[in-house]
């Protein structure tokens, strides 16, 4: 029998498929389907019949399948949160969904009590030295991401070809090898990369990358990184000296200089509601801050971006108006993006003369140092 094909021509079709192949999925069919890199196999990892059928088909008769996951907070149904070190969680918050597969340790037993079978932690886990680890992977396409929130268990996908070939690009390509085998194919187009996730290590001390996809190894790193970003609305004032000095202050606890902080994987950033691209801070702002010990001389203007919310471990804002004004632009930041003083808003001391510059850097200065004690910086 020819595999099902389906093919979604419109937003409301996409979604009536995704529920579809959700439900042929928890019937124990096997599903192909196209994430952001590949197109995939998926199947429901508590049917035993379809997971024996799934692994006569990629010829792997004993090493398990990476689970796949519809938001990244599902990654803990499975790992338990002490288990998941700080690198890999700044990697959750800030690449996922996207095209990533990370290797996590787990103990005997999944954390989600629903997943304590012996048979299921089988056939998720792969045991490596001591320890347990597990695969998952949770992909940024939205059929494939409706597709897994619809479906009640987990769900593995491996590469939707024969072992030892390409990984498919298309769904013309899945057919090429699995037309028959497969019961259901989702035609989405041709995947978005072209290329296989990448996949990180955080069962082993250090992590380590055991295979580059679409995302190398520098910018694995810098998602990995401690990122702050502060807001005001030029920049040109006090998220320049709120920068500066806050790389004061990390500098002086890890015993660098602040120019070295990057290569500590601490990035202090700062940029402007309605800030112009590349204007340097006010003489005062330079000053107040230089009095403090912050050279801010060199500072250059940026405006807020999406890119910029989201790399980010935390935002600081000078005001309410900032605060709101960074959700509108990213409203999956809520819970990282806070007013920087907690004993009131930090104005504007633009046309304010030195005197009001010093005061607002004190101002920052001692925000600053109340974020730290709190561990928020």
């Amino acid at each position: 029998m020819k595999t099902n094909v389906l093919k979604p021509k419109t937003v409301e079709d996409a979604s009536r498929i995704a529920r579809e192949a959700a439900a042929a999925v928890q019937a124990g069919k096997l599903v192909g389907f196209a994430t952001e890199t590949v197109y995939g196999i998926a199947a429901l990892a508590t049917n035993a019949d379809t997971m024996a059928r799934l692994r006569e088909l990629k010829a792997r008769p004993e090493r398990p399948f990476s689970v796949h996951v519809a938001e990244p907070h599902d990654v803990f149904l499975y790992v338990a949160k002490d288990h998941v070190s700080d690198p890999a969680r700044r990697l959750i918050r800030k690449a996922m969904p996207g095209p990533i597969t990370l290797l996590l340790p787990v103990g005997k037993k999944l954390a989600d009590p629903r997943f304590h079978s012996a048979q299921l932690h089988k056939r998720l886990v792969v045991e490596a030295g001591d320890g347990h680890v597990i695969g998952i992977r949770c992909p940024d396409q939205p059929l494939a991401q409706e597709m897994l929130a619809a479906i009640d268990g987990p769900v593995v996908a491996p590469s939707a070809n024969l072992a030892g070939r390409p990984s498919p690009r298309t769904a013309s390509d899945v057919l090429e090898e699995l037309d028959g085998k497969i019961d259901l194919l989702i035609d989405s187009g041709p995947t978005r990369y072209g290329k296989d996730s990448t996949i990180i290590d955080f069962s082993v001390e250090p992590w380590k990358i055991v295979r580059e996809g679409v995302y190398d190894a520098r910018t694995i790193r810098r998602f990995m990184a401690r990122t702050y970003l502060f807001i005001c609305t030029g920049n040109t004032c006090r998220s320049p000296m709120a920068a500066g000095l806050a790389r004061e202050m990390f500098a002086a606890r890890l015993g660098v200089p602040a120019a070295k902080l990057p290569q500590q994987g601490v990035h202090v950033i700062s940029a402007g509601i309605y800030g112009g691209d590349g204007a340097p801070a006010t003489p005062e702002a330079v000053f107040a801050a230089g009095e403090l010990g912050a050279d801010i001389s060199g500072h250059r203007s940026q405006n807020l971006t999406n890119q910029l919310i989201r790399d980010a471990d935390m935002v600081f804002c000078m005001t309410d108006f900032h605060v709101e004004q960074v959700l509108a632009v990213e409203p999956k930041a809520r819970g990282k993006v806070v007013r920087l003083s907690d004993q009131g808003e930090i104005a504007d001391p633009i046309d304010g003369g030195r005197e009001v510059y010093r005061r607002t850097a004190r101002q920052i200065q001692a925000a600053l140092r109340q974020r730290l004690e709190e561990g928020l910086l």
